[in-house]
Formats: structure tokens, C-alpha cells, sequence
């Protein structure tokens, strides 16, 4: 099993480390986001992708947009003329990680899991639509390139807000936390509720260490609906990949 990814920079899900647009192990230095993924793979298959050669590879969001842009232009037809420009580019990007999946799987012989992560972004007064529109749009993206094994990990507003999420106390609802401005301008940003929750700012490679062992578990952040739609959708692709491998 591979895992394929993408993300928008260090402190989400990663950063080549070479100068280029995509690699996989020590050229590869993973992100919060990343840490995270691998401790769910290692839940359901017994291992470390991290530790596996080969077993993550990452690629840049400027090399999927420079793929998205070399391909037809069939892929604006696809979108919808009501789709927006922004919206546009999560559905042509998703495409393109589909098809590199789908590339990789049949040139290594082995299932892939794409995931393809950004951040929702935008302010307090951003519609409520705007997270599901552009987690349709991932998914249709997935679709277009006939890859059925995507994830889309897009939280609302930003990675932040769910890394905030495993700080706060009790087990009631955080959802509250997805209404904090992805404006990092603005006052009471995610970017610096999160810095006064930790005691001050951390490195993207900081970020990923701490990680490694929070959250204890995910019950919190489930309370959190853009994280429960990535968790569910992660759950049911790694699934649909585990078990032809354990026929």
C-alpha cells in the first residue's frame, strides 16, 4: 500500500526538502497533517508508512497545478460553468493527484490512497456553503479521473483549528472552532489562538513532533464536522484497500 499526497505547505502536510515537486522519504519532511495520517494507516495496518521506503510519496500544489494546466481542456468543461474560479482549481488539482494515484498503482502494482488536503480558508462571515462546496468539488475531482481510493482532508477554516481542537478540555462539542477566522490578519486568528494554546509559536517541524502523540485519541476532533467527514471518508477508502489485501 502507498499513500499519495498533497498539501499547500510545511505546516499542514508537508514540504519537499529537495527543490522539487515530489518525494518520498528523507526528501520528504512531513507535516502536522502528515504525522497524523500515518498514525491512522499505522492503527488499521500494523506499521509505520513513514519508516516504509516508498510508502509516502508527496507532491507539490504547484505540480498539480502545472499538470492541471498541460492537460485538455476538457477539465473546465467538467467543472461547470456555475462552479468559481477557486472551487475550479480544488476540482482540476484533485483531478490531476487521481491520475498520478491511478499511475502510481498500476507502475508499482500496489493499492494507493490519494489524499489531497487544503484549507478552507475565509472569514467569520464566509457562507456556510463554502466547505461543502469545495469538498464536492475534491470528490467530483476524484470522480473525473475514475480513482475511487481519494480522501479530501479540508478543514474549515484550517489545520489549525483542529490542532487547536486537541488542546481544549472536556468532550463536549468544539465545533465553535470552525467559526474562528481563517484570515491570519485578522484579530484571534486559528494561526494565533493556536500560538497562545501552546505557549507561544512552533515550527511546522515542531507542529509535526508534537503530533506524534496528539491527540491520545480523536473522540474530540470528531466533534468537529469537517474533521468527521475527512476521518469517515479516510476510514472508508482504507477499508475498501485493507481488506482485498487481507482476502
Amino acid at each position: 500500500m502507498k499513500l499519495l499526497i498533497s498539501g499547500e505547505g510545511p505546516s499542514d502536510i508537508g514540504t519537499c526538502n529537495n527543490s522539487q515537486g515530489v518525494c518520498m522519504d528523507g526528501e520528504f519532511s512531513p507535516g502536522p497533517m502528515a504525522i497524523w495520517l500515518k498514525r491512522l494507516w499505522e492503527a488499521l495496518a500494523g506499521y509505520d508508512l513513514l519508516e516504509t521506503p516508498g510508502a509516502i510519496v508527496f507532491v507539490s500544489k504547484k505540480t498539480l497545478a502545472q499538470d492541471a494546466k498541460q492537460s485538455s481542456g476538457r477539465m473546465q468543461a467538467l467543472r461547470g460553468k456555475s462552479k468559481q474560479v477557486e472551487t475550479g482549481l480544488y476540482f482540476s488539482n484533485t483531478k490531476q493527484l487521481g491520475l498520478r494515484a491511478k499511475a502510481l498503482s498500476r507502475d508499482d502494482d500496489v493499492p494507493v490512497m490519494a489524499v489531497f488536503f487544503r484549507d478552507t480558508d475565509g472569514t467569520q462571515s464566509a457562507s456556510g456553503q463554502a466547505w461543502r462546496t469545495k469538498w464536492d468539488s475534491m470528490l467530483d475531482g476524484f470522480k473525473a479521473a475514475e480513482f475511487d481510493f481519494g480522501v479530501p482532508m479540508l478543514p474549515k477554516p484550517k489545520s489549525e483549528a483542529w490542532l487547536l481542537c486537541t488542546i481544549k478540555q472536556g468532550n463536549h462539542s468544539h465545533a465553535s472552532l470552525e467559526e474562528i477566522s481563517g484570515n491570519d490578519d485578522s484579530p484571534s486568528s486559528a494561526k494565533d489562538q493556536l500560538d497562545e494554546a501552546l505557549g507561544g509559536h512552533r515550527s511546522a517541524a515542531q507542529l509535526a513532533d508534537w503530533c506524534q502523540t496528539n491527540p491520545v485519541d480523536w473522540s474530540k476532533l470528531m466533534t468537529m464536522p469537517s474533521f468527521k467527514a475527512f476521518f469517515d471518508r479516510f476510514q472508508v477508502v482504507a477499508s475498501a484497500i485493507i481488506r482485498p489485501v487481507a482476502a
